[in-house]
C-alpha cells in the first residue's frame, strides 16, 4: 500500500486543521459506537477487554507514566488494562492496519460522590502513513470524514476544540456527562465524569 498523503481541497483542510491542532492528533480508531464504545476516543476496546491489573503493572504494560488525583479531589478505586492487538480500520476511505497498544483505565471516586474515569494510552501506529502527514491525515479523517454517523470516527458527535494542560483538547457531551480529550508529551488521555465542564476542567488541571 503506498503511503497516504493529504491532497488537494481536503488536503488542505487538514494542514489547516493541523494548525489548529498543532500539538494534539486524534489517535486511529474504528468509528464509535455509543452502545459499545467506553468513549468517542477510545474505539479500539470496549468495556469487556479492560481486566484489573496493580498500578505499577499497568504502568509498565503500558509504557507510560500515569495520572493521578489528590486525596482531596477522590480517591481511585480501580485500575484496568485492555490488551495490545492490531486490527483492520479504514482512514480516509482505505483499509490500514493499526498497532493498538495496551489502554489503562483507572476508575475514581470524587469526593462529591461521582465517578471518574481516566484513560490513558500511547497513541495507536497505523501502518503506511509517513510520520510527517500522520496527524493531518488522522485529523482530516477524524474531522472531514463521512457525514454518515456509523462511518464517522466520533459517530457523527462533534466535539468543542479548546485548551487543557497546555495542550490542545476535544470536549465532547454524552448521556448528561463530559469526556475531555488531551495529549502531554508521552500519552493520550480521556477524562469522563457527570460533573460539570468547570469541574470536569479543574480536576484535570490539578491532576499529578
Amino acid at each position: 500500500m503506498a503511503p497516504m498523503r493529504p491532497t488537494g481541497p481536503i488536503g488542505l483542510a487538514a494542514v489547516l486543521l493541523t494548525g489548529l491542532l498543532a500539538s494534539a492528533q486524534v489517535p486511529a480508531g474504528p468509528p464509535y459506537r455509543s452502545e459499545i464504545h467506553p468513549n468517542p476516543i477510545v474505539t479500539f476496546a470496549r468495556d469487556a477487554d479492560f481486566m484489573p491489573v496493580s498500578y505499577a503493572d499497568a504502568a509498565n504494560q503500558a509504557g507510560i507514566e500515569l495520572l493521578g488525583i489528590s486525596g482531596q479531589t477522590g480517591s481511585r478505586e480501580s485500575v484496568r488494562i485492555s490488551s495490545s492487538r492490531v486490527e483492520e480500520v479504514r482512514i480516509l476511505g482505505r483499509r490500514t492496519d493499526v498497532l493498538f497498544y495496551p489502554a489503562v483505565l483507572q476508575q475514581f471516586r470524587l469526593t462529591g460522590g461521582e465517578a471518574l474515569e481516566l484513560y490513558s494510552f500511547r497513541d495507536p501506529r497505523p501502518t503506511g502513513i509517513p510520520e510527517d502527514v500522520l496527524p493531518a491525515v488522522l485529523n482530516e479523517h477524524a474531522f472531514n470524514g463521512s457525514d454518515q454517523p456509523e462511518e464517522a470516527r466520533f459517530g457523527g458527535m462533534r466535539p468543542e476544540r479548546l485548551e487543557i494542560r497546555g495542550s490542545e483538547a476535544l470536549l465532547f457531551e454524552r448521556d448528561g456527562q463530559f469526556v475531555l480529550f488531551w495529549q502531554d508529551a508521552t500519552a493520550s488521555h480521556v477524562a469522563t465524569a457527570p460533573v460539570s465542564r468547570e469541574h470536569l476542567f479543574r480536576i484535570v488541571e490539578d491532576l499529578l
